[in-house]
């Protein structure tokens, strides 16, 4: 295998004082992205407002939208999926919600997830697969991926993972590509008409690098949040092709939007959030005393992001 090319990361600031971005989602012309420790999901408006559009008592993470247009939103250490109506318009935009949406239950995973639950990736017709850190150690392998059906029903789908995190499901909707933190690697499982996965195939392994959040392009490449060592670019051969150091920062998940599909947004913090994670821990009741310098960033690329499943 080639030795990737290293650049340094030339992106551009976004949006500033977020303590701690994830999941950032393009939908319907806007970018939706979470603030695990403010307890938050905003949607960034073209005039640039930043719009708060749900609230939790927990930390939230992943993001995914359903069929009808309300968002899921993981709420992590409660183990739950919250269903956040971010208002639709008659053209199936999203309308302004200033201050937060109507917030529901659309799932408790807390009997099928020992530790919390992180990221997702929810389908065509509104399955949610989600990642649940189970509280072994990565070689312990103890983590697992939920499936949740449209109803809220919900079963382990896959077991023995090690730090499952960002996902993404191919344009055909026969392929789920799921990110092992811990091993840096990739997994690809075949999706059955039923939602079911079957068997898992290592497409990419990177050893020591954390892949974190991901998304796809049109021509079947992954852009991955590489942690410390800052933005990956996977080819579609599934080769290591580039990777773009941020030095003192760390990229934690990426997402293909804008007008063109072509603006890469990546969520950043200060290699600070390292210190305070390890210091908060999972009391909630410390996350409103730090701030990671977390922002949202952007990279203009040559191919645009993949089309929604089908």
């Amino acid at each position: 295998m080639p030795s990737p090319v290293r650049r340094i990361l030339d992106a551009r600031r976004l949006v500033d004082g977020v303590a701690f971005p994830e999941g950032p989602r393009w939908q319907a012309g806007r970018l939706y992205f979470s603030d695990i420790h403010r307890h938050r999901v905003f949607r960034l408006e073209p005039d640039g407002r930043c719009v708060a559009i749900g609230e939790l008592a927990d930390r939230a993470s992943g993001l995914g939208f359903l069929p009808d247009g309300r968002l899921l939103v993981v709420s992590m250490l409660d183990r739950r999926l919250m269903a956040v109506d971010v208002g639709v318009d008659a053209g199936g935009g999203t309308a302004d919600v200033d201050g937060g949406g109507e917030t529901a239950v659309h799932a408790d995973l807390s009997a099928l997830s020992g530790c919390f639950i992180n990221d997702m990736v929810v389908d065509a017709v509104g399955r949610a697969y989600v990642g649940s850190r189970n509280g072994g150690t990565p070689q312990s392998r103890t983590d697992c991926l939920i499936r949740v059906e449209p109803d809220g029903r919900a079963r382990v789908e896959v077991a023995e993972l090690a730090s499952p995190n960002g996902a993404v499901i191919t344009p055909d909707g026969r392929s789920l590509i799921l990110a092992e933190t811990a091993d840096g690697r990739l997994l690809r499982f075949p999706i059955r008409g039923d939602g079911s996965l079957g068997p898992r195939e290592i497409v990419f392994e990177a050893p020591g690098f954390h892949l974190d959040g991901i998304c796809l392009d049109a021509a079947g490449g992954i852009w991955a949040g590489g942690g410390v060592h800052g933005l990956l670019r996977i080819s579609p051969e599934f080769e290591l092709e580039a990777v773009f150091e941020a030095p003192g920062r760390m990229v934690l998940a990426t997402a293909l939007g804008g007008a063109t599909g072509r603006t890469l947004f990546l969520a950043t913090v200060g290699q600070v959030l390292l210190e305070n994670l390890a210091r908060v821990g999972f009391d909630r009741a410390l996350d409103a005393t730090v701030d990671s310098e977390g922002r949202i960033e952007t990279l203009e690329v040559e191919v645009p992001g993949a089309a929604q499943p089908k």
